[in-house]
């Protein structure tokens, strides 16, 4: 698979976790058999504390979800940087990923749309964690000069697999594998 392929396939999987990462408990108003004078009053359910290393868990993911925001914006607005990508991913990750946008943008293409992660798994592995994303490009459509989809479009839904690590003060990406379908 080429670089272009996989980082266009990665793409999709962003905004989904971004819908996904972002569940916590909110408040809800619960209505209580009142008498005409008293109004329904509010009940807020906790939001459970997580240990250190489920909160590592999920900063991995976010960072991955981050990651793949960053790229929407990317691929839709060519006139911004692609080092913005520095601080979300390195190695072989980051490679990869220049190479597709700057493949995209010298072909003219751009995104309409935008990727969703509709679920995700991670684990710690070593010295880092490993997320699983579904990513989903199904609503992110890559097009050409003229507006036109590309052909033939990448599979909208791909199974990725990313190993994340703390580089230097940062969580980053430094590996992207994709699976297959989800």
């Amino acid at each position: 698979m080429t670089h272009l392929g996989l980082a266009t396939k990665a793409v999709g999987a962003i905004m989904a976790a971004a819908l996904i990462g972002g569940c916590t408990a909110t408040p809800t108003t619960s209505p209580t058999p009142t008498g005409p004078s008293q109004s329904p009053s509010p009940t807020v359910t906790p939001t459970p504390t997580l240990s250190p290393e489920d909160q590592k868990l999920e900063d991995a993911k976010a960072r991955v979800v981050l990651l793949w925001q960053t790229l929407d914006g990317l691929l839709v607005d060519s006139s911004r940087s692609i080092n913005q990508l520095d601080t979300l991913a390195s190695g072989e990750a980051l490679s990869s990923l220049q190479v597709m946008l700057t493949t995209v943008r010298q072909r003219g293409q751009v995104q309409v749309g935008a990727t969703k992660i509709p679920s995700q798994s991670a684990l710690a592995k070593g010295d880092g964690w490993v997320v699983t994303s579904c990513v989903d490009r199904s609503e992110a459509i890559l097009t050409d000069k003229a507006g036109q989809p590309v052909t033939p479009a990448p599979q909208p839904r791909l199974s990725h697999e990313s190993t994340v690590q703390i580089v230097g003060a940062n969580l980053q990406i430094t590996k992207d594998e994709v699976l297959g379908s989800c």
